[in-house]
């Protein structure tokens, strides 16, 4: 239990000690799909080393030569030989290399843009070690261990023809693909439709990987919100809401509603299939609906936020003009600083030392003798600080009168409970018109708008069977707002 509760809080695979209690996250998915980059990484550091005939800093042969865009340049070239026949050969990919090379570096040679365009080659196939396989270390913290992978980047067979040709292996094809840079909507998105597949297919194991890499890409999104929201709380004054905030927090909240509904469905079907699953399958759906349970509370944060953004962005544009309390102290904007900014190169210098104290919190002055301290006591004010107004007295609480009956709530609650099954599906504004027909009284349809509220928060509903979608904005005589679908649950949207 202790387990699922972390599961739902979005913590990854949590590892325990036998004998500690410390906790260690399985990233060695990560850790491997990491260590796919390094032989990139270790030609990139490695390229001063790499001259003509010995190495010094000034005839370096790759100094100004960006090998990153050399080695996924060679893969592209490899992945597109593929189309039309099972690789490129090395020839094709060296006249490729060593043309990108000359465009880098105009002065290259002949001769020096084909060494570039080997060692670059021989950085992807391993030609330092003789071509072996790239073997490298890293800590397995499901197994408390530290384990080797090995991986070829490309592999140099002979197809039908006895043509040697090069072609990216798996693990060339994610490190060429996973540079790929998709916004973190789309990502989520994409993430979406693969767990969808994968659940339907009953690969739930996957199905928890792809829940996982989801919720990174919800972090994201939602980081990328506040801090675009912090930066205009900040500065108001600088940011034109309508302009430059408003059309992207519309967008937000449709792709993050739109996120909730895909939740909605996600969460049925996992829970569908959790009713035929039994073994290691049930144990993965179930950690499957907990973070599907996470992410979609997290996404409920996330909407909170951005319905709020604009009231938290009109306080911050009123705290503007709000006077500031009294105080003894210069003021650094109004003061201080327009001072220093008047002054000359020459006169700033000079009165450097009494601006720097400035900037510091006063030090209290030694008092050396009773005589001083005295003197410092009684010498008056220059300024008189303001009173604060009077508060006033305390008064007890008075607990407002409810507005409607019990017995007007059953009755709203039974007549709504019987469009809803009538209908199968009505929204909150057809509600409102339908009953205005009826000839219902003000008050009723008031009441009316208050059972429909209590229905879209769950925990205070009354009609366990019924849930609710939110729509566009509605305009009526009663009431104005998000518009509210009501329909049986377990229907899809």
């Amino acid at each position: 239990m202790k387990n699922l509760a972390a599961i739902q809080t979005g913590v990854s695979v949590l590892i325990s000690g036998s004998e500690s209690s410390v906790e260690l996250l399985d990233l060695s998915r990560q850790q491997r799909n990491l260590l796919l980059l390094r032989p990139l990484f270790q030609l990139e550091f490695n390229k001063g080393r790499i001259g003509d005939d010995k190495w010094d800093e000034q005839s370096s042969l790759l100094q100004g030569i960006d090998t990153h865009y050399l080695a996924l340049t060679a893969l592209d070239v490899m992945m597109e030989g593929t189309t039309t026949s099972t690789g490129a050969t090395s020839q094709e990919v060296l006249n490729k290399l060593t043309d990108v090379a000359r465009k880098m570096k105009p002065d290259l040679t002949m001769p020096q843009a084909n060494k570039v365009a080997d060692v670059v080659l021989g950085a992807l196939d391993n030609k330092t070690s003789g071509y072996k396989e790239f073997s490298l270390d890293y800590f397995d913290a499901a197994k408390g261990a530290t384990r080797k992978v090995n991986f070829r980047l490309v592999s140099f067979e002979p197809d039908m023809e006895d043509v040697s040709r090069y072609k990216p292996t798996p693990e060339g094809y994610l490190v060429y693909l996973g540079m790929l840079d998709l916004a973190p909507e789309d990502s989520q998105e994409l993430m979406e439709k693969m767990l969808d597949l994968l659940v339907q297919r009953g690969r739930f194991d996957a199905a928890l990987e792809i829940a996982r890499r989801a919720r990174a890409y919800s972090i994201e999104y939602r980081q990328q919100i506040r801090d675009k929201l912090h930066q205009a709380y900040r500065a108001p004054g600088t940011v034109n809401w309508v302009r430059d905030i408003a059309g992207g927090m519309k967008k937000a909240r449709e792709h993050v509603v739109v996120r909730q509904r895909e939740d909605q469905r996600m969460l049925e079907a996992v829970r569908e299939a959790l009713k035929l699953a039994d073994g290691p399958s049930r144990i993965n759906l179930e950690k499957l609906l907990a973070m599907l349970l996470g992410a979609s509370q997290f996404r409920g944060d996330l909407l909170r936020v951005i319905v709020g953004a604009s009231d938290k962005f009109l306080e911050a544009n009123q705290a503007i003009f709000r006077a500031r309390r009294p105080s003894g102290h210069p003021d650094l904007e109004s003061v201080l600083f327009p001072r220093a900014l008047a002054m000359s190169t020459q006169e700033l210098a000079e009165h450097s030392d009494d601006l720097i104290a400035a900037l510091y919190p006063p030090q209290p002055f030694k008092v050396p003798d009773m005589n001083t301290l005295l003197e410092l006591l009684l010498e008056p004010r220059r300024e008189s600080i303001m009173t604060e107004a009077d508060d006033g007295e305390i008064v007890p609480h008075v607990t407002p009168a409810l507005q409607f009956e019990q017995k007007l709530i059953d009755e709203v609650t039974v007549w709504l409970k019987q469009q809803i099954d009538a209908e199968g599906q009505i929204t909150l504004a057809d509600l409102l018109e339908r009953s205005n027909s009826d000839g219902q009284s003000c008050g009723w349809r008031r009441c009316l708008v208050f059972v429909a509220m209590r229905l879209f928060a769950t925990e205070d509903s009354d009609l366990k069977g019924v849930q609710t979608v939110t729509l566009d904005d509605y305009i009526s005589d009663i009431s104005t707002g998000t518009n509210i679908q009501f329909e049986p649950k377990g229907r899809s949207p």
